[in-house]
């Protein structure tokens, strides 16, 4: 197919001001359906973008076969049976991060695309620049064996997980999205440390086999702050601080240093920059981009529409991503236990 039909299922915040939008300006996808329960919203995104179908239910769109792909951009929780749902109706899938919020969901996916023959990635903004396949390349090839990684991420999420009414425009963040767990399944790790760790396995292509994990929801309903060291599948040992409690005029931390024998590499996720340092000192630069943002939040779809058309790869396949859910999947459970836990893995005989 030369000019794939994409739907999206969802039209909240982040639907309506990065996927909507570029899928309606790329030339090389027909952005041709629109799944959302709350019909007024539905009619009313569909006259905003251009958009010929229309529907509250997905049984509904997937039987009008009106789609090629599908935009999967809806509360955490409900990702699992919805991009279910699609693959088994021979539809390929981009699912907003998470992938799902369990590990059991996610390799069902996984296993369910590959045996269909579909398309599965998942909508991690950050694989989508040249830091990031400057740092994938400088990771697997030139620092040596890995040793440790260190990841960072704050941000401002205190009152976003803090809940509250929802605001009456649907073009902002929800907070009831993001503070309710039967919803969001967690709050900064399920929002913030899947940006980390999907970077991680994604950059490094490997596993994780156990993390420990301490959480603080300083009285919120979901946590808010995170604190994880684990330990690679083959050795490697890592660990990601992630706080929500980032404050006016602070600047982003969005960052992750990956140490080896030979070398070192240093990944600014908010500038869109990046550093080799060889053995010896010598450095290699990826500066920021010239042009475009430094986190192309476009990007994914465009990249979405390319793959089904037969244009592009898939920068964030779904076993990545689904490696990634399995991390958080036992770092909620180390949190809770407070013990270290083993991270499940696809191959696993009862996942």
């Amino acid at each position: 197919m030369t000019k794939p039909r994409v739907g999206v299922v969802g039209t909240g915040w982040w639907a309506g001001t990065a996927h909507l939008p570029a899928l309606a300006a790329h030339p090389g996808a027909d952005l041709t359906a629109i799944c959302e329960p709350k019909a007024d919203r539905a009619r009313e995104v569909a006259a905003r973008f251009g958009v010929r179908h229309v529907f509250v239910d997905l049984a509904d769109l997937l039987a009008a076969e009106v789609v090629d792909g599908l935009v999967i951009a809806t509360p955490h929780t409900t990702h699992h049976a919805l991009a279910r749902a699609a693959l088994e109706a021979g539809v390929h899938v981009l699912v907003e991060k998470p992938l799902t919020t369990s590990a059991a969901e996610a390799f069902d996916l996984v296993d369910l695309a590959e045996s269909r023959g579909l398309q599965l990635t998942v909508g991690y903004t950050y694989h989508h620049t040249p830091a990031a396949a400057f740092v994938r390349d400088a990771v697997r090839e030139e620092i040596g064996d890995l040793v440790c990684v260190a990841a960072q991420f704050n941000s401002a999420t205190q009152t976003l997980f803090g809940g509250g009414d929802d605001p009456g425009e649907p073009d902002v963040p929800h907070p009831m999205t993001y503070a309710d767990p039967a919803r969001s399944g967690g709050g900064q790790g399920h929002t913030q440390v899947t940006h980390l760790m999907g970077a991680v396995i994604w950059t490094t292509g490997r596993e994780v086999e156990e993390v420990f994990c301490y959480q603080d929801d300083r009285g919120l309903p979901v946590d808010l702050v995170d604190v994880m060291a684990f330990r690679f599948a083959g050795g490697g040992l890592g660990t990601v601080t992630s706080t929500g409690t980032a404050v006016d005029g602070q600047p982003p931390r969005h960052r992750i240093h990956y140490d080896g024998t030979r070398g070192t590499v240093f990944h600014d996720l908010a500038t869109g920059a990046a550093t080799l340092v060889r053995a010896g000192g010598q450095r290699v630069e990826c500066p920021p981009p010239s042009e475009g943002p430094a986190y192309p939040v476009g990007a994914p779809v465009r990249a979405f529409a390319e793959l089904l058309a037969g244009r592009g790869t898939n920068r964030a396949p779904g076993d990545l991503a689904a490696a990634t859910v399995a991390f958080l999947d036992a770092a909620y459970r180390s949190a809770a236990s407070g013990r270290a836990e083993r991270v499940p893995h696809r191959g696993d005989a009862n996942h």
